[in-house]
């Protein structure tokens, strides 16, 4: 499958750009590089043997005519989207910027592959979704009631993917999503290749 990885050369993304590779799939990373790392996607590409299986593409996921041009140059038929401003207190002193990017960019995400055919997208939301709920451990279901704006972007992410979701199978369109709402994560592949890098 060709799938593509948006914030592919960041920690996450790459980590799962990797999977993707090792799994045999064609990887499309999309990276404005901002706070990726080109190293990242150099790495990758040493540990493959057919290098055209990965793509880079220095590109900006709020740029829809890009992304869309991406999808179809490329065949993309799946996207994760992991790129995101993540910084809790950065999103506190620049909230209309994490919106702008965080919500913003699945907007032009979910329209470019609306208009290249791309049918499945996986998010990278985050449990900073949740606040701080008064009863443990958090579940699945526990309201979601942010209490920064890195928290709010990306639940008002989430919410732009399902209302789309919801309109494209009320039309009779195929449409598979999820948003994945992960804690706190660290370490790196067990091979080394890639880990924690957090330099800017």
């Amino acid at each position: 499958m060709r799938i593509m990885v948006t914030g592919g050369a960041g920690y996450i993304g790459s980590h799962a750009a990797q999977l993707l590779l090792e799994q045999g799939h064609r990887v499309v990373v999309v990276d404005n590089l901002y706070r990726g790392h080109l190293a990242a996607i150099e790495r990758l590409r040493s540990t493959i043997d057919e290098p055209d299986r990965l793509v880079f593409v220095k590109a900006d996921c709020t740029d829809a005519a890009a992304m869309t041009e991406t999808m179809r140059t490329n065949g993309v038929e799946a996207v994760m989207h992991f790129a995101a401003l993540t910084y809790v207190g950065e999103s506190v002193e620049q909230p209309l910027e994490y919106h702008r990017v965080n919500t913003g960019g699945m907007i032009s995400m979910l329209a470019a592959g609306d208009a290249a055919g791309v049918d499945r997208f996986i998010f990278s939301s985050t449990a900073a979704t949740y606040g701080e709920p008064p009863v443990q451990p958090i579940r699945e279901d526990t309201p979601q009631r942010p209490i920064n704006p890195y928290g709010a972007s990306k639940l008002h992410a989430e919410r732009v993917l399902s209302d789309y979701g919801a309109a494209r199978r009320a039309a009779g369109k195929p449409f598979a999503a999820a948003a994945l709402r992960y804690f706190n994560v660290a370490g790196s592949d067990p091979t080394g290749v890639l880990g924690e890098w957090h330099v800017p």
